[in-house]
């Protein structure tokens, strides 16, 4: 097998694309790639620093937090060993479990109806299998949404979020280099004196 561990901006674009897959939306389209957005993304460095949103109040905009997780999981780690390809070096393999707490916080005057279809539609079976194949998992139960509306320059921002805790399964690899040689020291003693002699042995 190979390492399967994953990089945040591909966690982010799995996450991405399973809302539209749950919208039924075009993840291409221009218009809807500014629906959902990572405020605390790989990019977080080229964000803007003020507080203010940077969409209208009548726009419907998602945003994901992806929240690395403490937990009884990820504290455990399987690790055996495997020969690679030349059947003479070890692969040391480490599988253990991350866990994810996922928020989608949801904007505009849609924000209920569509944090509930994300709700929703982590429980069908079509999303659970495409998660399954980037090695995520959903925990069961899934929270109920909840409403956090915001107050933005004197005036209320519709806010609904979802939070959604997965585990997503990651295997490292490490070469464990075998025994080459190794070095013998004998020691005799001859009419009271010490005799050494070094012998260097090869495996092959």
């Amino acid at each position: 097998m190979m390492e399967i561990i994953k990089t945040a901006e591909e966690i982010e674009n799995i996450f991405r694309n399973v809302v539209f897959q749950i919208w039924h939306m075009n993840p291409d389209t221009k218009q809807n790639q500014k629906r959902i957005r990572f405020p605390w993304g790989s990019d977080i460095q080229s964000k803007q620093s003020d507080s203010v949103p940077t969409w209208k109040r009548n726009e419907n905009i998602c945003l994901i937090y992806e929240l690395p997780q403490d937990g009884s999981y990820n504290s455990l780690s399987d690790i055996s060993y495997e020969l690679d390809k030349s059947k003479r070096d070890f692969i040391e393999v480490d599988e253990h479990t991350d866990i994810h707490t996922v928020i989608f916080a949801n904007y505009g005057p849609n924000a209920y109806e569509y944090a509930r279809d994300i709700r929703d539609g982590f429980k069908r079976e079509r999303i659970r299998e495409y998660l399954k194949k980037y090695h995520f998992f959903v925990v069961p139960p899934i929270p109920a949404i909840k409403r956090v509306p915001e107050l933005v320059n004197g005036q209320w921002w519709n806010r609904v979020d979802v939070t959604v805790i997965f585990y997503e399964y990651v295997r490292r690899e490490e070469t464990v280099k075998s025994i080459e040689s190794v070095s013998v020291t004998a020691m005799t003693i001859a009419n009271g004196k010490e005799l050494t002699k070094s012998v260097k042995s090869e495996i092959r």
